[in-house]
């Protein structure tokens, strides 16, 4: 660690893919003294003495923690569906509101340095698409803080395995991975579909770098920083 500067990871969503590989790296990398993990329900997972396991079940009450959220680099991995959230109201809170609770919460700690958070491929504030949309809307309003750096990766569909199964994306990415092996022996790259742990490892890299600016990262950004 450059100059033995203490360095502190926050991560939302570690439940999911993304959370859980990125905190896997983090810990391999030995880069951050301090590492904070929030959780809204207990799960199976393997922690580093290092790490502190926040439980928040209502997200209603991210005011109620305000310094426990406080960190140089928050990594946002925060997403769900539809299907899961149940309602548009319920999806927007998972994948607009909190994301953006996050960050205004952040913007009260002098040491806070980078917000890097997983939105789509697709999204656009304007998309007829309301998944793509709300994402782009979430990107949208990040951008209006004026953060001191936001980095905003474009993951396109997520491998690997889920705690819970999203039988949709089974499916996809079964397809997906059919046609993509192909086109690779063709000597053309595919860029549908993307290991979490590559956006895990991106999110990472760009983070040790420091530099304070609004970057957007695609699927294939991501890939060539893993490397």
């Amino acid at each position: 660690m450059p100059g033995n500067q203490r360095k502190s990871a926050l991560i939302m969503g570690g439940s999911g893919l993304v959370g859980q590989s990125l905190l896997k790296a983090i810990l391999l990398e030995n880069y951050y003294t301090e590492v904070t993990l929030v959780l809204r329900r207990p799960i199976d997972l393997k922690c580093d003495a290092q790490v502190k396991i926040i439980m928040i079940e209502d997200f209603e009450a991210l005011d109620l923690y305000v310094e426990d959220l406080f960190a140089d680099h928050v990594f946002c991995c925060l997403g769900s569906t539809m299907k899961k959230a149940g309602s548009k109201s319920s999806f927007e809170k998972s994948d607009l509101v909190y994301p953006l609770k996050i960050a205004t919460i952040n913007q009260m700690n002098p040491n806070f340095k980078n917000y890097l958070i997983v939105t789509s491929q697709g999204a656009n504030s304007q998309s007829l698409v309301y998944y793509n949309q709300v994402k782009g809307r979430c990107e949208q309003a990040l951008l209006a803080l004026n953060l001191p750096g936001l980095k905003i990766f474009r993951p396109s569909l997520l491998l690997g395995d889920r705690i819970e199964k999203r039988w949709g994306e089974v499916f996809f990415k079964f397809l997906i991975q059919a046609v993509s092996t192909p086109l690779k022996a063709l000597g053309i790259s595919s860029f549908w579909s993307i290991d979490a742990t590559i956006v895990a490892n991106a999110m990472l890299q760009v983070a040790m770098n420091e530099k304070q600016h609004t970057v957007f990262y695609d699927a294939k950004a991501m890939v060539q920083l893993s490397q």
